[in-house]
């Protein structure tokens, strides 16, 4: 027979080695996914310099809806049924984050003498922001347990509001190079 002891030490060991395992996996799927958010997030920029006013929005909106399915994908959530709530909740932030950029690009425009430059410069950086910043949210969601489906455009909001007054972004600083440098820098 075996000793009591003995076994309860190989349970120990057995089921920290799983844990060991489900760590591991957790660490592989965060660096996965952080390095999806990275990517989106860069075409998120580049969405934000398109010059046409709905188009834009729209290939923000496809750009964030198929980075949470990405994501989605990585932490093994189907969302395949849900994606058409998933870009309506994009659309709206990313219809309201171009509105906000049009306006910090007006202000920003009246200190500048590089007008044309800098609406663009703005509306990219604002989009590559928000990208980032949903990405992260969606994926902390999913690390969780929760649903991804189940993320509203008030949470998002107050998501984007809190990296803000956290300083995650400087909406001040309309260097489009300093928010790209910030945006690829890891998650802090």
């Amino acid at each position: 027979m075996s000793n009591p002891k003995n076994r309860a030490e190989a349970e120990l060991s057995t089921a920290a080695a799983g844990q060991a395992l489900t760590t591991a996996d957790q660490n592989a799927k965060r660096e996965e996914a952080e390095g999806v958010i990275r990517r989106y997030a860069l075409f998120g920029t580049a969405s934000g310099l398109i010059p046409t006013f709905g188009l834009d929005v729209a290939v923000a909106t496809a750009i964030q809806t198929r980075m949470i399915k990405e994501l989605a994908d990585i932490y093994e959530f189907d969302i395949d049924d849900q994606i058409v709530r998933t870009a309506m909740t994009t659309g709206i932030t990313a219809l309201a984050g171009r509105l906000l950029s049009g306006i910090a690009a007006s202000v920003a425009e009246s200190f500048s003498p590089l007008k044309f430059l800098v609406g663009g410069a703005t509306s990219a950086a604002v989009s590559g922001f928000l990208t980032l910043e949903i990405g992260y949210l969606y994926q902390t969601r999913m690390e969780e347990g929760q649903n991804p489906a189940d993320i509203g455009v008030m949470e998002i909001v107050n998501h984007v509001v809190a990296q803000i007054q956290q300083g995650k972004w400087d909406p001040t600083r309309i260097s489009l190079t300093s928010q790209l440098g910030d945006m690829l820098r890891s998650k802090e």
